[in-house]
C-alpha cells in the first residue's frame, strides 16, 4: 500500500475500521512544510488567536512533512515525539520550534539514543493581551492533545510493535498529558493493549498536582497509558516562577515537582535537576540528554 493510498484509507475509514471511539475519524494533511532533517507532525495554523479551529481543520487533523514513520514512510522500532513549549509573539515561533526539535534529536543521539525523533509543532504563539496570550496558548495546548493522540493511534495501527515515547518541554507538557487522557478513553487503543512506553516532562508548565490523586483523570492516564513517566524539575526555573506565581497564582510541576502531601501515580518518577538546569528554562535538553536516555533504557526498573 503506498503512502497516498494509506492516507486515503485512513481518511475514509471513520471510526469503524480502526475502532476509534474518542478520537473520531481524523485526517492527515499532505506535506505542508519543507523537510528539515527531522520528521515533523504539525498542527500549526490550525487555530486562530481566539483558540478556535480554523475552517477546514478538525479536532483530530494534523499535517506532516512527508517523512514521518508509520504515516508517510515505513515503521521504525523506537520513536520519540518531542513537543515544544510556549512562545510569545514577536519573532519566528515556527523556526524556533524546528530548532528545538533538532536540539532534541542531537542531544538524545549524543547520549546514545538509537531511535527516531519526530517533532510535534503547534500554535504556541496564539492569543495576546495582558497575559501575553498565555490563556489562549493553554487552551490550544489542551486541544492539541487529541490531535497527538490521533497520531499515536495511526502509528500503532500501522506499526503495532513500535516503541512509542513522548517528551514535552514547558507548555508542551500540557499537550502530552492531554494526549494521555484522550488515549485513556479510546477503546481501540486500550483493547489492543497499546501504551506510550515512556513519557518525559522537561520544565513542565502545568499544575503541580496533575500527576497525583488530586487530578484523577491525569493520574489514571499516567497509570494506564505509560509504562513509566519521568518528570525533571528545577526549583530555580525563573520562567515557571514568573508564569505560575504571577499569572496562574499556583506552582508548576516543572518547578516544584508534584504537590507535597498528594499521592502520585505509582509509575510516575521525578528528578530534581536544579543543579544541572538552574534558572535556565531553555536548558533542559542541553543538560539532561544522558538522564533521559538512561531512563529510556531502564523503563522496567521505574514502572
Amino acid at each position: 500500500m503506498t503512502n497516498v493510498n494509506r492516507r486515503r484509507f485512513l481518511k475514509g475509514a471513520g471510526g469503524t475500521a480502526i475502532g476509534l471511539t474518542a478520537l473520531g475519524a481524523g485526517s492527515v494533511g499532505s506535506a505542508s512544510a519543507q523537510r528539515y532533517g527531522i520528521p515533523i507532525v504539525s498542527t500549526r495554523g490550525h487555530f486562530n488567536d481566539d483558540g478556535n479551529l480554523v475552517s477546514g481543520e478538525t479536532q483530530t487533523s494534523y499535517d506532516t512533512t512527508g517523512d514521518v514513520p508509520g504515516v508517510d514512510t515505513s515503521c521504525v522500532s523506537d520513536l520519540t515525539v518531542f513537543i515544544h513549549g510556549w512562545h510569545k509573539k514577536g519573532d519566528n515561533p515556527e523556526q524556533d520550534a524546528k530548532d528545538k526539535f533538532l536540539s532534541a534529536k542531537n542531544n538524545l543521539e549524543a547520549a546514545g539514543y538509537n531511535g527516531t525523533v519526530v517533532g510535534y509543532s503547534w500554535d504556541n504563539d496564539a492569543g495576546g493581551g495582558v497575559d501575553y496570550g498565555w490563556g489562549t496558548a493553554k487552551d490550544v495546548a489542551q486541544q492539541n492533545g487529541v490531535k497527538l493522540a490521533q497520531f499515536a493511534v495511526y502509528l500503532k495501527y500501522y506499526c503495532p510493535n513500535a516503541t512509542l515515547r513522548f517528551a514535552g518541554h514547558s507548555l508542551g507538557a500540557q499537550v502530552l498529558l492531554s494526549s494521555l487522557r484522550s488515549l485513556d478513553v479510546t477503546d481501540w487503543w486500550n483493547n489492543n493493549g497499546h501504551e506510550v512506553y515512556s513519557t518525559h516532562l522537561l520544565g513542565a508548565a502545568t499544575d503541580n498536582e496533575k500527576p497525583t490523586q488530586e487530578s484523577m483523570t491525569t493520574y489514571n492516564a499516567i497509570t494506564n497509558q505509560t509504562a513509566a513517566t519521568f518528570n525533571y524539575h528545577s526549583h530555580d526555573d525563573s520562567v515557571l516562577k514568573w508564569v505560575y506565581n504571577t499569572i496562574e497564582f499556583d506552582q508548576a510541576l516543572g518547578e516544584t515537582g508534584y504537590e507535597s502531601g498528594n499521592t502520585p501515580a505509582s509509575n510516575y518518577n521525578e528528578f530534581d535537576v536544579t543543579s544541572q538546569v538552574g534558572s535556565n528554562h531553555s536548558g533542559y535538553l542541553d543538560n539532561l540528554g544522558d538522564d533521559m536516555v538512561y531512563h529510556m533504557n531502564n523503563v522496567p526498573y521505574y514502572d
